[in-house]
C-alpha cells in the first residue's frame, strides 16, 4: 500500500482522524451489540428457510438483486430446510481466498499474508447477519472462512507456510472478537495435500490473455509476468480451482457462498457496498465528510487513490498490523 501521513492542513487532518476512529469505534462496538430476540417465532422449517433466505437477499448482504437471486432459492432454501429440520445452527461456507491478499503497489508487487480491515469487516457483516438470523431462527448460524490455499499454491506458487501464518492471524482475530461459536475456518492444506492434486493442463483452451488479464495474474503473482506465462497461469487456475473444488463438496455440508456469485455459489458482500473479492487487494476507508465514511477496495489499479493515509487502531480493532488506511474522497468518484 503506498502510503502517506501528513496532509497539508494539520487541523483538518485531526479533524479526518477523529472521524475515521469514531467510525471504527462504532464498528467495534457492532461485534459488542447486545442480541435482543424476537417477541414471536417462526414455526416450520419451511416458513424459517423462506425467511432467512429473505435476509440473505437483502442489500445489506449481497448485490444480487432480487431477480438474479432468485436462481439460487431451490439450492439454498433445501440446504437451511435440512439444518432447521436437524435442529442445528445454519450452516455457511464463505470462500475468502487462498490465505493472501494481491499487492497494492504496481511497482513492488509486495504480496500481504495478514488479515486486515477486509476480514475484520467480514466477520462484521457475518456477525450482523447471525444476529438478524437469530430473530426468526435461535439456533442461528455458523460460518466457515473457506481458504483455498492449495490451489493458491499450485496456481502461483504461494507457499503454504506463509498462507498458515495468514490462517493463525484470522483465527486470532476471530478469538479477539469473541466470535469462535459462530465463526471458524475451512482451511485447504489442513485436509488434503498438494500430492492429492494433479494439475496437466496439457488440452487445456486459453485465449491470448488481454493486458488486463497479464496484469491480473501479476498481481497475485507478487511479480512481474509476460504473456506466455500468464497464459499458463490461467490454465493451471481452470485446472486446480475445479480440482480444488471437487474436493471440498466432499466435505462441506452447508450453503456454499463467494464474494462474487458463481453458478453454483451465492454472492454475499464481505462489506457494505461490497461487489469484489477483498484478497484483490486492502480495504481502505474513503472518507467524503464526516458523516460519510465507506469502505472501499485497493488495488494496483486504483487511479483514486493518489495518496493513502493510515491511522493507528490499536486501541479500536484486533487487526494484525495495528493500523487502517483511508482516502480523502472529497470531489472524487469511487464507483
Amino acid at each position: 500500500m503506498a502510503t502517506g501521513d501528513i496532509l497539508h492542513d494539520p487541523p483538518m487532518r485531526g479533524s479526518v482522524v477523529a472521524a475515521i476512529r469514531s467510525y471504527l469505534r462504532a464498528v467495534a462496538e457492532d461485534f459488542r451489540r447486545e442480541f435482543r430476540p424476537a417477541d414471536a417465532r417462526l414455526e416450520g422449517p419451511q416458513t424459517i428457510a423462506d425467511a432467512v433466505f429473505a435476509l440473505l437477499t437483502d442489500r445489506e448482504f449481497t448485490y444480487l438483486s432480487k431477480a438474479r437471486s432468485r436462481s439460487y432459492r431451490d439450492a439454498i432454501v433445501a440446504q437451511l430446510i435440512r439444518d432447521v429440520t436437524a435442529e442445528r445452527p445454519l450452516h455457511f461456507y464463505y470462500d475468502i481466498g487462498g490465505g493472501y491478499r494481491a499487492g497494492t503497489d504496481g511497482s513492488r508487487r509486495a504480496l500481504s499474508f495478514s488479515p486486515g480491515l477486509g476480514e475484520l469487516f467480514a466477520l462484521r457483516q457475518i456477525t450482523r447477519f447471525d444476529r438478524q438470523v437469530r430473530a426468526v431462527y435461535p439456533p442461528g448460524a455458523r460460518f466457515w472462512l473457506v481458504v483455498d490455499n492449495i490451489c493458491a499454491r499450485l496456481v502461483n506458487d504461494i507457499p503454504l507456510h506463509r498462507t498458515a501464518a495468514y490462517c493463525r492471524e484470522l483465527r486470532s482475530m476471530i478469538r479477539e472478537l469473541q466470535l469462535e461459536s459462530e465463526v471458524d475456518l475451512f482451511v485447504e492444506s489442513e485436509h488434503f495435500t498438494s500430492d492429492d492434486y494433479s494439475v496437466d493442463t496439457r488440452g487445456v483452451a486459453t485465449e491470448v490473455p488481454s493486458p488486463a488479464a497479464v496484469e491480473n495474474v501479476a498481481r497475485f503473482l507478487g511479480r512481474e509476468c509476460d504473456v506466455s506465462e500468464a497464459t499458463e497461469r490461467i490454465a493451471r487456475y481452470r485446472v486446480a480451482s475445479d480440482e480444488t473444488e471437487r474436493r471440498l463438496q466432499s466435505k462441506l455440508d452447508g450453503v456454499r457462498m463467494t464474494q462474487r456469485a458463481t453458478p453454483s455459489t451465492f454472492g454475499f458482500r464481505s462489506f457494505p457496498g461490497s461487489d469484489s473479492r477483498m484478497q484483490s487487494g486492502d480495504v481502505i476507508l474513503a472518507f467524503r465528510h464526516h458523516d460519510r465514511i465507506e469502505p472501499r477496495l485497493l488495488t494496483s489499479q486504483s487511479s483514486w487513490a493518489v495518496r493513502v493515509h493510515l491511522v493507528d487502531v490499536s486501541d479500536l480493532l484486533p487487526v494484525p498490523g495495528k493500523q487502517v488506511g483511508y482516502v480523502l474522497a472529497n470531489g472524487v468518484d469511487l464507483r
